[in-house]
């Protein structure tokens, strides 16, 4: 069965009653994570416990219906992520949702995919998600990659985290003051920021793909985040024709080298 396939199906399940069991991606298992404040939905496939673990974080999701009206639930209607993961040849993936995707919370609320997608307890679950998996796998080091507005989270993670040696972002929102602004949106007030922190951020390795073609998140708001920083370790690297969600899947392997 293909990944395609399959998580089609897996989105007819969670249709039917909670008793279904999780169908999984091809070559992937599921794994609920339960922090503090919330359950995160992830699939790993761990083919060298050991190794460097690569950890890819979702995007905001479908967090609006329309520009008036916030989703009830922000399971992402558009798998890029799960397709890069996927695609990842490293030995040892892992995807990780964001909360109140796939699976519900009881701290669920439109707060947190809209002004708080990036609230102080948002990135805390993540962060201890990400330590969970490191005390399971054990890895000699971890690699972030995210996606949109997974890509603050990332760098947020990082921060906290001393094992990410590396984080990758795909079309990341890094500086979500300057990106609502660039849109004329509503400031996400009391979401953190990772523009606020680069002073700590300049000592973590970076690569940020910014596509082309992306008019969600332009390449001047990846190109001005980038060089604010300072870090001799940053680097963005232009993607040709690349928007928000397309031409990434076919080249990806070319874009990222296997983690060691």
């Amino acid at each position: 069965m293909t990944m395609w396939k399959t998580i089609i199906l897996f989105f007819l399940a969670a249709l039917l009653p909670a008793c279904v069991s999780l169908l999984e991606p091809e070559g992937f298992s599921f794994q609920e994570i339960k922090t503090k404040d919330f359950s995160l939905a992830s699939w790993h496939r761990i083919g060298q416990s050991g190794k460097t673990l690569r950890v890819y974080i979702e995007g905001d999701g479908l967090s609006w219906i329309n520009a008036y009206t916030p989703s009830s639930d922000p399971t992402p209607s558009d798998l890029t992520v799960l397709d890069l993961a996927g695609k990842d040849t490293s030995a040892n993936v892992v995807y990780l949702a964001r909360p109140c995707q796939f699976v519900d919370s009881r701290e669920c609320r439109v707060y947190y995919w809209t002004a708080g997608r990036f609230d102080p307890k948002v990135v805390a679950s993540e962060t201890e998600a990400v330590r969970t998996l490191i005390r399971q796998y054990r890895p000699s080091s971890v690699e972030l990659v995210g996606y949109s507005g997974g890509a603050a989270i990332a760098l947020l993670t990082a921060m906290n985290v001393p094992e990410v040696s590396k984080v990758y972002t795909v079309a990341g929102v890094l500086d979500h003051k300057a990106w609502t602004s660039f849109h004329k949106d509503s400031p996400l007030k009391g979401s953190l920021n990772p523009a606020d922190y680069k002073e700590k951020l300049a000592k973590i390795s970076q690569t940020h793909f910014a596509g082309s073609a992306d008019k969600t998140v332009p390449v001047s708001l990846t190109e001005k985040f980038v060089y604010s920083l300072k870090n001799d370790q940053a680097e963005m690297i232009i993607v040709p024709s690349a928007s928000h969600n397309k031409g990434w899947d076919k080249i990806w392997n070319r874009l990222i080298p296997v983690a060691k």
